[in-house]
């Protein structure tokens, strides 16, 4: 009798072939989607990085607005982008503060950029270069004689550039504009491959036992500062991207015509919502 109860407790206790554990259950109900909680437009925020069509409108608005209208709406559009990548921070639970701040910025490094990379070709365009340049480095002593060598040198270079420059003139379109607007598409080239990387882990598929498979570096949301690891290939470049912009900014009324008053008024009026 002992044994005919040991055996019927026994067989309650195991589960029958084919069941489910409860906790197997709990496991299979879990999220697969990290951003499946949210609607559809936060979700669109999130992944706006990666949508074609955002990268077609934010290309096509930069480079038209810009180049047709004013570089007050590239700052303008840059500044949309930095107020979405924000919401975006906030809504994948980044902390508030220094942390969601910096990563905001840091995400929008290639939108930044361009803006530098306007301030110096604003700087450079419209003002006369090279005999006013050249009086200008010569008063504050930079002109010797390996600095005229080397202007002899690309100044019949820099003759021809000009004719091209004239051709595209005649035809409309300006070889700086030309310049700028295939930055505008490679940079958001570039921000997109650096989204999609970075953020495998929103659109990942489950696993056979309902998990997420994801590498280590794209489990959850970083917790150190951008500053506070060895940046990569891309982050290197945004930054000297900035750092030479500035410094040929700041440069212009040596090798140009302009004074720094000059310049300022100048690149205000770039500046200005309406031309």
């Amino acid at each position: 009798m002992n044994e005919m109860l040991r055996d019927e407790h026994e067989a309650g206790e195991r589960e029958p072939s084919g069941g489910t554990l409860a906790s197997d259950v709990q496991a299979s109900a879990l999220p697969t989607d990290p951003i499946g909680h949210l609607g559809p437009v936060p979700r669109w925020i999130v992944l706006h990085d990666r949508s074609v069509l955002f990268a077609l409108a934010y290309v096509s608005l930069t480079i038209f607005l810009s180049v047709y209208v004013s570089y007050f709406w590239l700052v303008a559009l840059v500044g949309l982008h930095l107020v979405l990548e924000w919401l975006k921070k906030g809504y994948l639970g980044y902390e508030r503060g220094l942390h969601r701040t910096a990563w905001t910025v840091w995400d929008t490094k290639f939108d930044i950029a361009l803006i530098f990379l306007a301030l110096t070709l604003l700087s450079y365009t419209g003002v006369g270069a090279g005999v006013a340049g050249a009086q200008s480095a010569t008063r504050v002593g930079l002109m010797g004689g390996k600095l005229s060598a080397l202007w002899a040198r690309i100044a019949p270079l820099l003759a021809r550039f000009a004719r091209l420059s004239v051709v595209l003139r005649a035809m409309g379109i300006r070889a700086v504009d030309l310049f700028f607007s295939a930055r505008v598409i490679l940079f958001r080239k570039a921000d997109m491959a650096r989204a999609s990387k970075q953020e495998a882990f929103l659109e990942q598929e489950p696993s056979g036992d309902g998990n997420l498979t994801l590498p280590e570096d794209t489990r959850q949301i970083p917790t150190h500062l951008p500053w506070q690891r060895a940046l990569g290939g891309y982050g290197w470049f945004a930054v000297m991207l900035v750092v030479v912009n500035t410094v040929a900014v700041l440069l212009a009324p040596v090798v140009t015509e302009h004074t720094y008053p000059s310049l300022l008024e100048a690149l205000a009026a770039k500046f200005h919502p309406w031309p």
